[in-house]
């Protein structure tokens, strides 16, 4: 128990570890912006689940460091497109617009009834912050740029699928809709990540740690049972996107 209590603070922390600096290249902010779509769906399960009053892994920290990290990385992301691309620039600035006042809703006493509404509105800031990311992915003229934007998006649906998960639990009438498409999206992108000719070893070895902790959601995230296991959910979330993180910036060295 204790040492799977410290793998899962370690794959918390791993989340954290970034550089806020200025963007230096194209990689590094395809990447940030990527990490983006992830923030957004990771504020929802933690809302969920301090709402639920579940404290494993401290979720009132983990969401005020995830939004911090939002504003933080916005606003270095719309001082690097607003120099290198328009329409990047634009779709940046859709995203503000949608999270300034999110944040402080995401920010307060969350509320059961007003989890649906929570939830739909960070599915706005998920398809702006794509929708972003896509825009300036398509300024690369490297072989690499899409793969960085696949890896990235896998940290977004790893905390989605914890997300829904932890929505169902709730009991605020979702179904399992979106959680199975969360699965085969994710299922799909693996494949294609580990078809790409330029993996290293260690990239081909994170993504098989990967597939790993992806299984244990496909035994469990669509279980028809009601013995929900919330805190195994989250960790083994925080695992896959701690773990997708470090893929993405090695694919950012490929060449």
């Amino acid at each position: 128990m204790k040492r799977k209590l410290l793998s899962g603070i370690a794959a918390i922390a791993c989340l954290f570890t970034f550089s806020e600096a200025d963007i230096a290249n194209l990689n590094e902010a395809i990447n940030k912006a990527g990490r983006q779509r992830m923030l957004s769906q990771r504020m929802t399960k933690d809302y969920s689940m301090i709402g639920m009053k579940i404290n494993y892994g401290n979720p009132k920290e983990e969401l005020q460091k995830s939004a911090d990290l939002f504003s933080v990385t916005l606003e270095d992301l719309i001082a690097f497109a607003q120099v290198k691309d328009k329409p990047s620039h634009q779709a940046l600035e859709e995203v503000k617009k949608l999270w300034d006042p999110l944040k402080k809703e995401l920010l307060a006493t969350p509320q059961k009834e007003k989890a649906i509404a929570t939830y739909e509105a960070t599915n706005k800031l998920l398809k702006a912050a794509h929708k972003a990311t896509n825009a300036i992915a398509a300024t690369s003229k490297e072989s690499t740029g899409e793969i960085i934007n696949v890896s990235g998006r896998q940290r977004m649906l790893s905390q989605r699928l914890a997300s829904l998960y932890m929505l169902k639990v709730w009991e605020v009438g979702m179904d399992d809709a979106e959680l199975k498409k969360a699965m085969e999206q994710f299922s799909a992108a693996q494949t294609k990540l580990e078809a790409f000719p330029k993996n290293t070893e260690e990239i081909n070895a994170g993504l098989a740690a990967v597939d790993k902790d992806f299984m244990f959601f496909e035994v469990l995230g669509v279980s028809k049972s009601k013995r929900y296991i919330p805190s195994l959910i989250a960790r083994s979330s925080n695992k896959i996107t701690g773990k997708m993180n470090e893929i993405t910036k090695l694919y950012e060295a490929v060449k």
